[in-house]
């Protein structure tokens, strides 16, 4: 494999690490309060896009490869992928319109309601099993790279 693609490769598993931790971190909004959560999750979507910037290659030919013949696992795999991303901005989206503290400090005020509490919630709440099949779904790619990652920083 050429420098650039073990480059894109690793930059794509650190930002990943990053993204999940990230992700963890506005899921507790227990943890941060909720102004906290809010303000986090405004700055989430940086390495969300980051994310989906770095695996753009990948979401482009997965478009191109749903209608031909490919086996149940990628077609599951690629349903899913789409389903998560559709689950991300659902829960982004309705966070935005039931902002208590963000919105408000921008003084833009909403009337809050009642049936995007619940979208917002439910979305949140299915999420993170989502990202557990996601995960499990590439898990190959994650240990492959990792054991990659290791050995080039044993051979250093």
């Amino acid at each position: 494999m050429s420098d650039w693609k073990q480059n894109l490769q690793k930059t794509r598993y650190v930002m990943d690490v990053l993204l999940l931790v990230s992700f963890m971190i506005v899921s507790a909004p227990q943890a941060t309060g909720v102004p906290g959560h809010e303000w986090l999750s405004l700055w989430f979507i940086v390495p969300f896009a980051v994310h989906l910037l770095l695996h753009w290659d990948w979401i482009k030919q997965s478009a191109k490869r749903f209608s031909k013949k490919i086996t149940a696992k990628e077609r599951f795999s690629l349903v899913w992928n789409y389903l998560l991303y559709l689950m991300m901005l659902l829960a982004t989206v309705s966070g935005f319109l039931v902002s208590v503290a963000l919105l408000p400090t921008l003084n833009i005020e909403l009337h809050i309601q009642d049936f995007w509490s619940k979208i917002h919630h439910d979305s949140a709440t299915l999420i993170m099993p989502m990202i557990g099949v996601h995960l499990a779904l590439h898990w190959s790619w994650i240990v492959n790279l990792t054991k990659r990652m290791r050995v080039k920083r044993v051979k250093a």
